[in-house]
């Protein structure tokens, strides 16, 4: 990526730790973060989150506009939702720049005139936010060089999370981009953080204090969640973004289902010849061609996310 290259950051911080490691490694690669917003239930608490982990790294990333979008899924109409399980009540303090859900859509279509294909979108949760951006402006996120997005599974075929909360989203944004780049759950879920990876997030004992805050996020994700593996799907995406080589990319036509048993399914319908061996069954349904991940260079990539925590 390269130096004057920018990123806008959508995501669902406080629910499973990755999406929190995913931004301090954005920070520790230096990524241009024109700004942030959170998505997903209670995305007011996400963007205090948010903003408290940009303040307290400080370098610049205190200034990061966070803005608190849409936390209730497309084909709903209201939605209450309780706190999300990382939030500390001290993150009271750190005021997002809006939480207006409305103003997190119109930074996104500004960002995507603005700077055009200098911007990267980075999506790390369900796509609520970026299909009313679709609703508001069609061509907005069309403008940007690409949208990367943590999301789907194209080679294992089952319906992935972020897909799942808002499949009505994931549906247009799929049906509408035709620069998705993704990083599915297939392969994401290989990233299994090691020993002394997890080790250093929870035990770190420096003066860094975004790493203390990280670290109490890590504490209590890790109490709730006592036998949950650490995979940094997430990371995967940032990581990716600094170093494409870490994936094998395929052009690939995806279809999202959005009813009966398969509802989140993203299909690969390029695998296996599932187009050509049941072409009725695909007449008239409206699809993209999008870069999917294939495979991941494991190793490496451990080693990449080393360098920002250990």
């Amino acid at each position: 990526m390269s130096e004057n290259h920018k990123v806008l950051m959508d995501m669902d911080i406080g629910d499973d730790i990755d999406d929190a490691i995913a931004l301090y490694s954005a920070m520790q690669q230096g990524f241009d973060i024109i700004g942030i917003t959170t998505v997903f239930q209670n995305t007011a608490q996400r963007a205090k989150m948010a903003k408290k982990m940009t303040t307290l790294y400080g370098h610049g990333y205190e200034n990061t506009p966070v803005y608190a979008g849409f936390g209730v899924p497309l084909a709903e109409d209201a939605g209450e939702y309780d706190r999300v399980p990382h939030f500390t009540p001290d993150a009271e303090n750190y005021l997002p720049d809006s939480t207006n859900p409305d103003d997190a859509v119109d930074f996104i279509i500004k960002s995507c005139h603005t700077y055009g294909q200098e911007l990267t979108i980075i999506a790390i949760g369900p796509f609520t936010n970026l299909a009313r951006v679709i609703e508001k402006d069609p061509e907005a996120l069309k403008l940007c060089e690409k949208v990367c997005i943590m999301g789907g599974a194209f080679y294992k075929q089952y319906a992935d999370w972020n897909i799942m909360c808002d499949v009505e989203a994931a549906d247009l944004m799929f049906r509408t981009l035709d620069n998705l780049e993704c990083l599915g759950a297939d392969v994401t879920h290989l990233c299994v953080g090691d020993d002394i990876l997890y080790d250093a997030l929870l035990n770190y004992t420096g003066d860094n204090p975004a790493r203390r805050y990280l670290q109490e996020m890590c504490t209590i994700w890790q109490i709730d969640r006592p036998n949950v593996k650490l995979v940094l799907h997430d990371p995967l995406v940032v990581h990716y973004l600094a170093n494409p080589a870490l994936c094998s990319m395929q052009q690939v036509t995806v279809a999202v289902l959005s009813e009966g048993f398969a509802r989140g399914m993203s299909l690969n319908v390029d695998a296996y010849g599932k187009m050509r061996m049941n072409q009725d069954a695909y007449k008239g349904f409206p699809m993209k061609k999008c870069r999917v991940a294939k495979t991941v260079k494991l190793q490496e990539f451990l080693q990449q996310i080393h360098t920002d925590f250990v």
